[in-house]
């Protein structure tokens, strides 16, 4: 049987960039090896999270079990080898083979301290930094950590159409979100990341609470033959009057944003007016004086 190609450009470029950088690598220095290189030549293969040791992409590994699955490489006790060459070239090639050989020697705690003293922000969540960098080195990702702080009791919404998994949990660290309530009626996605358990099993990682009310979401069969803003609209209108039924649910995001401080409604679309998540902020808001705050 022949061998299945990457269907997308970044599985090409992940498959070059473990054949240039050859053995041994482990999942943990190609994460952190792409994330140099993008940084160095503003290229956004992949989008990046602070987690247990640094940057990290939910997406990368994700297609590292892909080509796994593929037969292009082999991971074992979290090493990647290369099993089949691939053949064709990408346009950064030269670029990404310039690279490495400037990292030929630097792997393990090395390159991850590399990335913690020049992008502290990434070292945030790090598990391992108190063991690998110095007290000043310490001190300036304290710092980072606290200027995300904020005590301002806001209620947020937010949408992941079009943009990643990575850089929608970018968008909670840095607005200080400290729990997801999910509005969807049927929590599925196709798009990578955003289905029910894996979201919320991402999010618990790195410390931000999840929590699913479908009975504040509206049934895929309503949202049907949306044509134009006159459909939303009446869309909407529906939906609003369903609100003083549903106190109960509305009553515990406010007692949730009452203990937690900073409280996001998550759906599906970018522009909160063609999602009804802005119809329930504003009777939030309207009920129980709150700030709501669309991000």
């Amino acid at each position: 049987m022949a061998i299945q190609y990457p269907n997308f450009q970044r599985q090409k470029f992940m498959l070059i960039f473990i054949k240039l950088a050859g053995e041994p690598l482990s999942k943990i220095d190609l994460q952190k090896l792409i994330f140099l290189f993008q940084q160095k030549y503003k290229i956004n293969y992949y989008d990046f999270v602070p987690y247990h040791y640094g940057c990290y992409s939910f997406q990368a590994n994700e297609d590292m079990h892909i080509m796994q699955k593929q037969g292009w490489i082999s991971i074992k006790d979290k090493n990647i080898e290369l099993v089949n060459k691939y053949p064709k070239l990408i346009d950064c090639y030269t670029d990404v083979k310039r690279f490495l050989s400037t990292y030929n020697d630097v792997r393990g705690n090395a390159l991850i301290k590399t990335v913690y003293t020049s992008y502290p922000y990434y070292a945030i969540n790090s598990k391992i930094a108190h063991r690998l960098l110095t007290k000043d080195e310490l001190k300036k990702i304290q710092n980072i950590r606290q200027t995300a702080i904020r005590e301002s009791q806001t209620l947020f919404t937010i949408g992941y159409e079009g943009i990643t998994i990575e850089a929608y949990i970018n968008k909670l660290i840095q607005n200080d979100i400290r729990l997801i309530c999910d509005v969807r009626n049927n929590p599925i996605s196709r798009k990578f990341g955003f289905s029910k358990t894996l979201l919320s099993n991402v999010l618990q990682e790195i410390n931000i609470e999840y929590v699913h009310m479908p009975e504040l979401g509206i049934v895929s069969e309503k949202r049907k033959e949306l044509n134009d803003s006159a459909d939303y609209k009446t869309l909407f209108t529906e939906y609003k009057k369903t609100l003083p039924k549903k106190k109960v649910y509305i009553k515990k995001i406010f007692d949730l944003l009452c203990d937690k401080k900073r409280v996001a409604l998550t759906c599906f679309e970018k522009d909160p007016n063609f999602c009804h998540r802005h119809i329930l902020g504003q009777f939030i808001k309207d009920n129980y004086a709150v700030r709501v705050v669309n991000i």
